[in-house]
């Protein structure tokens, strides 16, 4: 897009950098890869390791559509 193109979005000073979805979606290969890490360090098997990530990783995703989800429970989008 050029930056003429009426489409493209220029950020403000007030606009933040990441959402909590934008957290959500690094938080959810990081819980992965924490449990990895945690099975070399502690010599558990890395499957448990992983799957005790995947753990994490679930309950941030739950936490995502759940918990918080990104419309409101009404039905209707959440005003931008």
């Amino acid at each position: 897009m050029s930056s003429d193109d009426p489409r493209s979005i220029e950020r403000t000073a007030s606009e933040p950098m990441a959402t909590r979805y934008d957290l959500v979606l690094a938080a959810i290969p990081l819980a992965l890869l924490a449990g990895a890490i945690a099975a070399l360090a502690t010599g558990i098997s890395t499957s448990t390791g992983v799957a005790a990530g995947g753990v994490g990783a679930l309950c941030t995703l739950g936490y995502a559509i759940f918990g918080d989800p990104p419309i409101e429970r009404g039905g209707g989008q959440r005003p931008s």
